[in-house]
């Protein structure tokens, strides 16, 4: 696996319980994760929590990359992933090249382009304990690394300190 050069493109992911769409375009996230999701140690895995959300955010330099990318989600050591997409060159975008300069942003010469992502996992089936991984795929082999979070378990009064005694995350 060749490592895409961090100076074309590079992102991470942010791994919460909730997103949520606001009033004028914007995105509250509920549930910010750390390092690590912690369950207790008395659970049977397989286990289904309603919902694991992510939110990647992804950005290149304009004119840097020009194959599509391939996202994918994976845990552990499977090869399979849990989620695939891919995003077509034309659909990331930057401000219009037809944008008069009256229309542009100071900064908007900067020429990054970003995507936001929103990723929603309802419900999620935790396989066990494990990392929950999220790369960028190129055509040419190389792989971006946009973030993982370790799945562990705690015992229970552990888990219960550290949670001030919240159940898991929306069990179903």
């Amino acid at each position: 696996m060749k490592e895409q050069d961090h100076n074309n493109a590079w992102g991470f992911t942010l791994f919460v319980d909730d997103v949520r769409q606001e009033i004028g375009g914007k995105l509250s996230l509920m549930g910010l994760y750390q390092a690590e999701m912690l369950l207790p140690a008395n659970l049977t895995f397989p286990v289904n929590i309603a919902k694991l959300c992510l939110m990647v955010m992804y950005y290149e330099k304009k004119g840097s990359l020009s194959d599509d990318i391939t996202f994918k989600i994976t845990f552990g050591e499977q090869e399979q992933p849990l989620l695939e997409f891919t995003i077509l060159r034309a659909d990331i975008t930057g401000p219009p090249e037809t944008a008069s300069p009256a229309d542009l942003l100071p900064g908007d010469k900067e020429r990054v382009l970003h995507s936001r992502l929103p990723i929603v996992l309802s419900p999620f089936l935790i396989p066990g304990v494990g990392r929950l991984r999220v790369r960028a795929h190129y055509t040419d082999g190389s792989v971006l690394k946009l973030g993982s979070i370790a799945i562990r378990t705690v015992p229970v009064d552990e888990f219960n300190k550290a949670t001030a005694g919240s159940p898991i995350p929306n069990p179903t």
